[in-house]
């Protein structure tokens, strides 16, 4: 578990649950985290969690909604469609790159609730939600479903190798990869 200090008590209870959970699910693992270390985090009582959400699945899936819509703004504020089609598969692997370098990667979190609470269904949508989008914008940057879909391979297999390495190097030759892929 992590020590580091609650969040500031802004916003409803709701709010920061979904806050400290974020970041607990996120940095140290959805099944590690646990409702108390989350409830603590966020500076309320379990029994708050429980009136705020029916369990922990629900609050994982709301987790991942909530990533879910921030990285469409996130894609919309980056991607540029007037750009030749390299650049914007570029700039989404650069994204991932940034946060490495940031020290604020650890891992794609769909990739990580798809292990690690593969049975909550609700947070499966979600993941699968997407993955959906995430094809869909290769698929528009491409023209091409299937080249769309390999270069979600090579982007999620850049994702993993990054996290395992603990470097950025992975990404870079994935995108890379993925750049070879969009020329020829």
């Amino acid at each position: 578990m992590t020590d580091a200090p609650a969040p500031a008590r802004r916003g409803t209870a709701r709010e920061r649950l979904l806050v400290a959970a974020g970041e607990l699910f996120y940095s140290e693992g959805i099944n590690t985290s646990g409702v108390e270390a989350i409830a603590a985090r966020a500076g309320v009582t379990k029994a708050t969690l429980y009136n705020n959400f029916r369990s922990k699945d629900q609050l994982v899936a709301e987790y991942l909604r909530g990533r879910l819509e921030s990285s469409r703004r996130n894609r919309a504020r980056f991607d540029d469609p007037a750009q030749a089609p390299a650049g914007r598969v570029a700039a989404f692997f650069e994204e991932v790159e940034h946060a490495i370098a940031n020290g604020t990667f650890h891992g794609c979190p769909y990739s990580k609730a798809a292990v690690e609470v593969p049975g909550n269904a609700e947070a499966m949508v979600v993941v699968q939600e997407h993955y959906a989008d995430v094809i869909a914008h290769f698929t528009d940057v491409t023209g091409d479903r299937t080249t769309a879909e390999t270069i979600a391979m090579i982007y999620d297999g850049g994702m993993l190798a990054a996290k395992a390495s603990g470097t950025a190097e992975p990404m870079a030759r994935a995108k890379a990869a993925a750049l070879r892929l969009i020329a020829s």
